[in-house]
Parts: C-alpha cells; structure tokens; sequence
C-alpha cells in the first residue's frame, strides 16, 4: 500500500514540480477541466431550481373553502401586452386577519398594488408609461419578493379592489398553499428533454477527457522513460494515474470556483424560463458527488487507456518515431452498439407510455463516442495520402502524419458538439410538426377578440372599443352552448353576415341561413334536425337546414335570422384594427382597462397555442441555450487545447524561426493543422447528427424532418470559431518563435 502511494505522489511531483512549464501545463489543464466542471455543477443544480419553483408555486395556490365567511376574496387576471403575458390576482380583504398572499407583507388595498421587479421595471420605461400603466391606475406601494415569484423575470402583480363581489367556492380564500396534483410531462416532450441533456452533456465529457491530455506527447516521454530505466508497467500506470489526478483535482478547484462566480449572475438571464434566483442553484448532494468522483475517475481512465504504446513499445516513444498505424475494427464497435439499441426502441413510445429510456440514453452516447474514436484514425489514413504544395501545407501534413492523434483531439470535442447540435436541430424540428395542434392558427392579425365574462355589463364596451385609436370597426358575436344527444357540447355563434366573416369564411352569406363546421378530428358536429338541448335552461333547440364549411374554427354558425329561440348566454366582440397604428391592440386594450378581471381580449389565433406546444416552446429555449453554453465551453476548450499544443512544440518552433522559417510560414502551418481535422471531423459530425437524428425521431415515432438552415448556421458557426482560435494562438506563436523558444530549463 505504501508502495501505491510512493507512485501515486510521485506522480503528483512530476505534474507539479520541476519548471515552471509544469505549472502552465498544470493550469491549462485546470482551466480545461474546470470549465467542464462548471457545466456539470449546473446541470446537477437544475432539480433543486424546479424544486424550488414548485414549492413557490404550491405556496401561492389559494385554499379556497374554510369554515365561517371567507376572509379574502380573490379574482384572477392575465393582461396581454405585446409577446408577453402580466398574470395577477385582485384582493379584497373582508376580515384583518386576511391571508397575505406570498411575497409581500400585506394585502394590498383598493387603490394599491404590488408588482415584480420585472413588471416594475417594464412599467417604468416609455412603452410601459404609454401602453401599459393605462392599466393599471394603482398606486405601486411595494415589490413582490422571491417567496411570490417563480423567477427573477417572471411579469406578476398583486391589486386592491374593493369592487370585487363574494362568490363562494370560485373566488373565496381562507389561506394559502396548496399542493395540486401535477399532470406528467408528454412521453414525446419527456423523451426530447432526456435526449437532449444527454446530448448537450456528453461533450462536456469529451472535453473532460481531451483536456486530461494536454502535454500528453511530453508526458509519454516521461513515462516511457522511467519504463525504460525499469519502472514496471503497474508502477507506471500509478504515476500517470498521480499526474492525472492533480490535474482533475485543479480542474475541480477551478470548476467550483467558476461555479460560484458565475452563480450570482444567473437572475440576469432574459429569458424568463431559464433565468433562477441565485439562491436555488445549487447542486443536489447526490450530483455533486457524482461528479467530484467521475471527474477524477474518468481523467485516470483517459490516463490509462492512452498508455498502450508507453507501456509496450516506450523506445519507440523517447525516440519520437511515428506509431503503428490505427485499427479500425474495433472503432466501429461503439457505432454498431448504439445503432442497435436505438433500433430496439423504434415505435416504443406511444401517447400515455414512457419507452426505456436506457437503451436510448446508451445508444445516443455510443454512437456519439464514436466520433472521437473514429477521428483518430480517419485524421490518419487522410493525411498519410497528402502531399504538401506548399512550405506551410507541408509542415502541416508532415505533423500530422508524424501525430494525427493530437490533431483529432484538439477538433474531437468541437466534432462532438457540432453532431450533438445537428441532432438537436433535427429533433426540435421533428417534434415541433408533431405538437402542434391539428387546426392551422389565423394568418391575420388585424383583429383583437374581446371575450367578456357572463355576468358584466356590455352595454358600453362597444363604443369604449369604436372610440380607441387603431380601432375601424367593431362587430358583436352572440354565443349559445349546446348539447347533442350523444353528448357532444355544440358552441353556437350567432352573428351577422359580417361579423362571421371575421371568424371564418363563409361562402354567399345571407341572413336566415346556418353553417356547420366540422371538427378536424372527425368528431361528430350538428346537422340539420338535430335536437340540442341548450346548457343555460334545458330548452330544447332544433338545428335548421346547413351548409357544410370547411374552416378552422368547428361549431355551428346562425345568422339572426335564423337564430329564432335561441337566447344567447355571452357575447364576443371583434374590433377590427388600422395595423398603420403602432400598438393598436395595446390602446384597444386600454380603452376597456376599466372591466378588469371581467374581460379577456387576443388576437385571433395568437392565443390558442396547445398547452403542449406551450410547453415545447419552453424545452426547445431551453435546449438551444444549453447549446449555445456548449458551444461556448468548446471554443474556451479548444482554445485552451491550441494554447497548450503551441506551448508543448516551442522549441521546435524556435529552432525552425532561428533557421529562416517565416513567422507567416508557421502561422499557415498552424491553420492547416487545425483546418485539414475540421474538415474531416465536419463530415464526420455531420453525418453522425443526422443519422443520429433519424433514429432517435424513429424512437419517436414521428416524422424525420432536417433543419438544414439551422444545421447549416450551426456549421458555419464552429468553424468560423475554430479559425478564431487559430488566430487567438498567433500572440502564442509569435512569442514561441523568439529566441528564448531556444533556452531549455
């Protein structure tokens, strides 16, 4: 045991000590790991911030039956303002001791209000001034804290409202916080956010691994020379297993601190969904020892796996000649395993059931993995068939025959992010047709829909709307529900020639005639004959002759003609707005700011999104600024991998500077050596993402569809940030080449 330790610090020694090259090389390391570390920390943070947001949500939740008279009452709001929605509660306090509702310290009074800051701040700027505070006369008394928000961004406010009537068991609350049992997320959104993690996480991996190899030409001399002065092959493996544990536990040091700068600074993300409060991020126990063990356990496994030829041929590595050409054989095992596993899942997923997500989770990282174990080996076979034309191709090719391994690391994790990211594209794209509802949304939208509750007084909102600024026209809609013997519920609009063509289109209108529109479904809708027995008094009604339409909106369309015995339960009001007025809908909306929690306006269409759409939209902004933070990481990684491959070839660089080779030669050179990989790992990615893509939407069961604008930009992006790293290691290059490039420690 002694023994193993002897080896183990002095592996530790070797990567610390001797020069102040070993502590440059310990930093890059560092840095390289430590970037990979953070990103890990805060994936394992996300649980406890979709805890944390749950708790609140439950916090919030009203407890709407007591015993005695309810002592708050309560009435629910959601204003529209341009893309955004402001939801909030109006409050009247019936008894002192009211519950005060999450975040602020009491109930607001008629006249007060509590916003968010996010609210505060959009209120506060001119679009808010003119467009917004229209609604919302009160007096701001306070701020909403984090115990009354989801997130820093959310847009919420807490009103006082004496106007607000008692109507027990819908708006009555005796205190707050209520757990409601949550719906599961759909099988094929659970399976995207599955594949997804797994996708933007694994390149971290790669980078792990590539950065636990920096120096590794240097650092396989060493060690094959201590194999050749007799060190055996177990007490080498030790001290390389030492040198990459320091490296990983510099990595983990700078990847916590990294973490905790970066923290603070998580309540600034725009994006409403994806911003936290810096106090919930925060890794679960469970995570964070999960990745404070497979860190250091997967740089000794990279460590070890690339000692082969140390171990069994270390003259041939003192003497720096060129390696025994690669395999291909067993390259393809990992490809071969993840295909199938990926085919034994295809039509598993269906609409109520979850699939095995193991399989997929494993085949989706085989298949993955085998972009930097083909690499390698590609990168070899391509440039042993090259001629350099010029001095600077020549070198380059030269460099890479002589190590094409180094080359396919330094691309390797970039190759990865770059497949994972087409992948991405392709899911996104794939199960976006799947989600979306069946009827097509309303091309126009030049006209606001008003839809007020049953129980307000309209008399004056037709000309309140005829009266805003933007408003041409505005046409009422009766509504009447009803019920056909099967007991499908029939929605009756009763309209004017001209207020129906505003919802759907109706072919030779007159009044006295009735149309019917199917469901898309093929759901059973009203025919001529039928009997419905209207909801609001039981009465019984009889659908006269109609004509069959085909349109987006089903239901039964009556002019008033032909409306007789039919006694309408609510109205909807049109206004059709002048679009050559900027924010027409916002002053219409305005212009009825006094019916409050009575009334809900939209655009036609704008608003009826799916739920499950809805919350698509939330993964896919999720998963595309997850990979954009990856594609980040891989830049400062390969950059980091640049940096240090210029550092490690410093004296041969000075020796070729000092025999006459032009500084521009070398800087050519060294774009060659990063382009020439790029080249070969962008095909190689490319066609791992898509084939990737297509099999992970046939575990879908959904339709393969290609991005190809977006594959294509994503494309272009890693490549122009390759080349950018090239030319942020040209100030390296140039300091390499100078005459202290020959001093040797």
């Amino acid at each position: 045991m002694s023994q193993v330790i002897s080896d183990l610090a002095l592996g530790v020694r070797l990567a610390v000590g001797g020069s102040r090259k070993s502590w440059a090389r310990l930093a890059l390391q560092g840095i390289g790991i430590g970037l990979g570390v953070a990103v890990l920390l805060f994936a394992a943070a996300i649980p406890n911030v979709m805890d944390h947001r749950v708790d609140r949500q439950d916090a919030r939740n009203p407890v709407a039956a007591g015993n005695g008279p309810a002592p708050l009452l309560v009435e629910q709001q959601s204003y529209p303002f341009r893309a955004d929605y402001i939801p909030g509660q109006y409050y009247k306090a019936i008894s002192p001791d009211a519950p005060v509702p999450p975040g602020v310290d009491r109930v607001p009074g008629d006249g007060e209000m509590f916003v968010s800051p996010a609210l505060a701040e959009m209120l506060a700027s001119p679009a808010g001034q003119e467009l917004l505070r229209p609604r919302f006369p009160q007096k701001i008394v306070g701020t909403i804290g984090q115990a009354g928000l989801l997130n820093p961004n959310e847009l919420r406010f807490y009103a006082g409202d004496a106007a607000i009537k008692e109507d027990p068991g819908n708006n009555t609350v005796y205190s707050w916080g209520v757990s409601h049992q949550r719906r599961g997320l759909d099988p094929l959104l659970w399976m995207l956010s599955i594949v997804g993690i797994v996708v933007l996480l694994f390149p971290v991996l790669v980078f792990v691994s590539v950065a636990t190899r920096l120096a590794a030409a240097q650092r396989d001399r060493r060690l094959a020379a201590l194999r050749l002065v007799g060190a055996g092959a177990s007490r080498v493996r030790l001290i390389a297993s030492g040198e990459a544990l320091a490296g990983a536990l510099a990595g983990l040091v700078i990847g916590f601190g990294i973490f905790f700068v970066v923290r603070p600074l998580v309540d600034d993300i725009s994006i409403a969904e994806l911003s936290a409060f810096p106090s919930d991020v925060l890794p679960t126990t469970a995570l964070t020892l999960t990745v404070v063990v497979a860190v250091p356990v997967l740089a000794v496994v990279t460590s070890l796996v690339a000692m082969r030829r140390t171990i069994i041929e270390p003259l041939g590595v003192v003497r720096d000649q060129k390696p025994v050409r690669r395999r291909l054989w067993w390259r393809l095992v990992p490809v071969a395993a993840g295909i199938a596993l990926l085919a034994s899942q295809f039509g598993n997923l269906t609409q109520s059931e979850k699939p095995n997500q193991w399989p997929v989770v494993s085949g989706i990282v085989l298949l993955m993995l085998g972009i930097p174990v083909l690499l390698p080996w590609l990168v070899e076979r391509v440039v042993s068939l090259m001629k350099g034309r010029t001095p600077a191709l020549q070198l380059a090719v030269r460099r890479l025959q002589l190590d094409s391994g180094t080359a396919a690391r330094v691309v390797g994790g970039v190759a990865v992010v770059l497949a994972g990211t087409v992948t991405l594209q392709m899911l996104l794209a794939g199960v976006e047709q799947e989600v979306r509802t069946d009827e097509k949304r309303e091309a126009a939208f030049n006209y606001l829909t008003v839809d007020p509750t049953s129980d307000v007084d309209t008399s004056g909102m037709a000309a309140a709307l005829e009266s805003s600024r933007g408003v041409s026209a505005v046409h009422r809609i009766d509504r009447a529900f009803g019920k056909l013997p099967s007991g499908q519920t029939v929605v009756i609009s009763i309209a004017t020639c001209t207020a129906m063509s505003k919802q759907t289109t109706v072919p030779n209108c007159e009044d006295g005639k009735a149309y019917a529109v199917g469901y898309s479904d093929g759901e059973q809708y009203a025919q001529a004959g039928d009997v419905l027995t209207l909801r609001h008094n039981g009465e019984k009604w009889t659908v006269p002759p109609v004509e069959v339409l085909s349109s987006t909106l089903p239901g039964l369309f009556v002019t008033p003609a032909a409306a007789k015995g039919l006694v309408p339960t609510s109205a909807q009001y049109i206004a059709e707005l002048d679009m050559s007025v900027p924010d027409a809908a916002e002053y219409a909306r305005n212009a009825i700011a006094g019916y409050k929690w009575n009334v809900f306006t939209y655009y036609v269409g704008q608003n009826e999104t799916d739920e499950l759409e809805r919350v698509f939209g939330v993964i896919r902004r999720a998963l595309l600024a997850g990979a954009a933070l990856t594609l980040l990481v891989a830049a400062a990684s390969l950059l980091v991998v640049a940096l240090e491959q210029v550092r490690e070839r410093r004296r041969p660089l000075a020796v070729m500077a000092a025999s006459g080779v032009p500084r521009g030669t070398l800087a050519r050179s060294l774009l060659w050596q990063n382009a020439l990989p790029l080249a070969i790992s962008t095909v190689v990615s490319l066609a791992t993402g898509i084939l990737l893509g297509a099999l992970v939407m046939r575990v879908f069961g959904a339709e393969v569809a290609f991005d190809w604008a977006g594959i294509g930009l994503i494309t272009g992006v890693i490549v122009a940030l390759t080349f950018a790293v090239t030319v942020l290691t040209l100030p390296s290059l140039r300091r390499a080449t100078g005459a202290l490039g020959l001093r040797t420690e």
